[in-house]
């Protein structure tokens, strides 16, 4: 373990597991790593103000690949609870969306078609809606009524490219299916093969054709796709972690990001751990993966904004940028254009920090 020695509470801590993920800074480096780091305090950061406060949400923001931005303002109160909406590509303007009851995950996915929509889950279910929010496309209910024994709620999608299926995980450790290629057809629900905890993330792997799903206990399940649905779920892997905050296919890895603050990177087929990462000193809130960079931009409680680069070949983890965005606890991290985007809780702004 690398301990860098940090007046300001943050850690970077790389851990080699197989060979394959090297520590990147030595102590000369965290001087400068340090140093960095005071800079970029000074660097200019621009705010985007929005309609209502930011509720304390993991992975609380969102962005589709033209440009509009999401985040959830969550209330107790009937009605209170709405969805905040800004378009980047009219320069940044805020509006209200529709209205939503305690929000769990939110998330764009672009489709093949070029179309966007944005998946909304919550403890109703799962709306999916276009783009703008101004159409509802398609509702995934929650069928079965409280039986006092866990929370009734969706959380986590991703798309499988090639069937263009939204897949979204359920509190039940089971995977509801909608094709967005049929007019946002709902097919069977996938069941976990075993008894297991809620589904609190879900991604599609790439080089292995599959969708793994992680679970609020820490443990991983692989699902084999089929066209007219249900999903299989074939196998279960044990982690070290706890409380999945997300899970993405990253190239020949797969990162999973914990809420204690650490992310590890596990092959994608054999599932053999390769490096830990300690991201964040306190509880790490979001992680936004560019697959086709390399990158996994993430926040925390401790207020920092890290981006991190895996590089493909070797596993081998550096530190890209790294700043400290506000003096609130941030929610969600997008990456746009030259600039990441910044949610943070019982704020009514997003921070624009420039890359």
């Amino acid at each position: 373990w690398l301990k860098p020695p940090s007046p300001l509470g943050g850690s970077a801590n790389v851990r080699g597991l197989v060979g394959r993920a090297a520590v990147c800074l030595d102590s000369q480096g965290w001087e400068s790593f340090w140093a960095r780091r005071q800079i970029l305090l000074d660097v200019g950061m621009s705010t985007i103000p929005l309609t209502a406060t930011v509720s304390l949400l993991n992975n609380n923001l969102t962005v589709s690949a033209n440009g509009w931005v999401a985040c959830v303002h969550n209330s107790v109160a009937a009605g209170g609870g709405k969805l905040l909406l800004t378009n980047m590509a009219a320069g940044g303007e805020s509006k209200d969306g529709p209205e939503v009851a305690q929000a769990t995950d939110i998330r764009y996915i672009d489709l093949p078609s070029g179309e966007s929509v944005l998946v909304v889950s919550s403890t109703n279910g799962t709306q999916i809606y276009n783009e703008d929010t101004t159409m509802l496309a398609s509702y995934v209910a929650i069928t079965e009524g409280p039986d006092g024994e866990s929370l009734k709620q969706h959380q986590g999608c991703c798309l499988v490219p090639s069937l263009q299926h939204i897949v979204i995980g359920t509190w039940k450790g089971s995977l509801a299916l909608v094709a967005a290629g049929l007019g946002f057809a709902q097919l069977v629900e996938g069941q976990p093969s075993a008894p297991t905890t809620g589904v609190a993330d879900v991604c599609f792997v790439e080089v292995t054709g599959t969708v793994v799903s992680a679970h609020h206990g820490g443990e991983l399940r692989v699902w084999t796709t089929s066209e007219s649905g249900p999903y299989q779920n074939v196998n279960a892997v044990t982690t070290a972690g706890q409380a999945p905050v997300r899970i993405s296919s990253l190239g020949a890895r797969l990162l999973v990001a914990f809420g204690p603050g650490t992310i590890w990177l596990y092959d994608a087929v054999s599932f053999e751990a390769q490096a830990e990462l300690s991201a964040h000193a306190r509880l790490l809130t979001a992680v936004q993966v560019k697959e086709d960079l390399g990158w996994a931009i993430t926040v925390g409680e401790d207020t920092v904004l890290n981006v991190w680069q895996v590089d493909s070949e070797t596993g081998r983890i550096g530190l890209q940028h790294t700043s400290i965005v506000t003096d609130k606890l941030l929610t969600g991290a997008v990456l746009f254009g030259n600039e990441v985007l910044v949610s943070a809780y019982d704020s009514s702004e997003l921070v624009r920090v420039p890359l």
